[in-house]
C-alpha cells in the first residue's frame, strides 16, 4: 500500500511509463524504470493465460505502462508494448497483423488480401510435425531440393514402384508409366 496521503503523488504512482530495465524469464517478471523510480520485479501482461498461453516477454528497452493499484508501485502490474524509436512498430499497413522478431525472422497476414507470408533470416529453419498429415491445396513451388523419404506419387502414378512399357535394350527411349 502506499505510504503517503498526497493524492496527486498517488496519482502519478497509479499509471507511471516506464522501460524495461530487466526481465526475469523463469519468474515472468521484469524491472521497471522510470521517473527516477526502478519498480519490480513485477509481472507482465500477456496476451493470453488460460486455456490458450501465449510467452512473448518484454524486451529490454521496451517501452511500457505500470498499473499500480492504490499507488503501490511494489503490487504494480507491468503493460509492455509502446512503439519507440528504439524498437518501432513493425509496419504502417493498417489492415496487416505481423510479428516481426529481433534477428530479422518476420511472420505476418493480411486479412483483406489473403496472404500469409513468412520470412526467416539466413540460415533459418522452419519445420511442421503433422503426424496425422498434411494437405496442401494449390499449386507448390520449390525453389532447391526436394527430399523426401518415402515414395513420391503423381496423379496415382508411384515414382518408387511405377513400370514403365516399351522397354528395349540400347538407346531406345521406355515408354509412359504404367
Amino acid at each position: 500500500m502506499a505510504t503517503t496521503s498526497d493524492p496527486e503523488h498517488l496519482t502519478g504512482d497509479i499509471l507511471r511509463l516506464g522501460v524495461v530495465a530487466a526481465v526475469d524469464a523463469a519468474g515472468a517478471t521484469c524491472m521497471v524504470e522510470g521517473g527516477g523510480v526502478v519498480a519490480g520485479p513485477l509481472p507482465w501482461v500477456a496476451w493470453r493465460a488460460g486455456g490458450l498461453r501465449v510467452w512473448a516477454p518484454p524486451s529490454v528497452g521496451e517501452q511500457c505502462l505500470v498499473l499500480s493499484p492504490e499507488g503501490d508501485l511494489g503490487n504494480g502490474i507491468v503493460l509492455p508494448g509502446l512503439y519507440c524509436d528504439a524498437f518501432p512498430a513493425p509496419s504502417d499497413q493498417p489492415d496487416l497483423v505481423c510479428f516481426a522478431f529481433a534477428d530479422g525472422a518476420w511472420i505476418g497476414y493480411d486479412p483483406v488480401r489473403h496472404a500469409l507470408a513468412v520470412t526467416l533470416p539466413a540460415g533459418g529453419t522452419a519445420a511442421l510435425d503433422a503426424p496425422g498429415g498434411l494437405t496442401i491445396h494449390g499449386d507448390v513451388t520449390v525453389n532447391g531440393t526436394l527430399t523426401a523419404s518415402g515414395d513420391v506419387v503423381g496423379e496415382g502414378v508411384s515414382l518408387k514402384g511405377h513400370r514403365h512399357s516399351g522397354v528395349q535394350g540400347g538407346s531406345g527411349q521406355t515408354g509412359a508409366p504404367v
